[in-house]
């Protein structure tokens, strides 16, 4: 059995090596603990930067549904006014029409040859041309398709 006196002399005796090793244990937990700390706050980090981000996405997501909730108001808006005009159009080309029969009828009738009239512009508008391509440049689904030197076809 180790007496107390042979323990302390054994300590006193190995102070230096025993005081290094304990430092040694004590720095290597000490190190352990910190990269452990710092991986844990790094996730933490990353946790708070993911929170922030999906609060941004979701603003903009808001923001976003409020705009196409708004212009999809005002294309509905812009179709019925354009409904109107077509109907409006549609009856000032009838009474030309008619006017112009009417007229035909009466110079008919007073032996005159009939008038003639500038033709009206085509009803229905037809749908408007292609945009330039200046216009679209850079736009999806727009742009023309590059040409190809190869045949695909055979």
């Amino acid at each position: 059995m180790i007496s107390g006196t042979n323990l302390a002399a054994f300590l006193f005796d190995h102070c230096e090596a025993i005081c290094t090793a304990i430092g040694g244990v004590a720095g290597w937990t000490g190190n352990m603990a910190r990269a452990r700390l710092a991986a844990q706050r790094g996730r933490l980090d990353a946790g708070q930067q993911a929170l922030e981000l999906l609060a941004r996405a979701s603003e903009r997501d808001a923001r976003m549904d409020a705009l196409l909730a708004s212009m999809t108001e005002r294309v509905n808006e812009l179709t019925r006014e354009r409904w109107q005009c077509d109907e409006a159009l549609q009856e000032l080309y009838a009474q030309a029409i008619a006017a112009r029969l009417v007229v035909y009828e009466l110079d008919a009738k007073a032996g005159r040859p009939p008038r003639q009239f500038q033709p009206l512009p085509p009803y229905p508008i037809p749908p408007a041309a292609q945009p330039d391509a200046a216009e679209t440049a850079g736009v999806a689904g727009v742009d023309a398709p590059e040409p190809r030197d190869d045949d695909t076809h055979g």
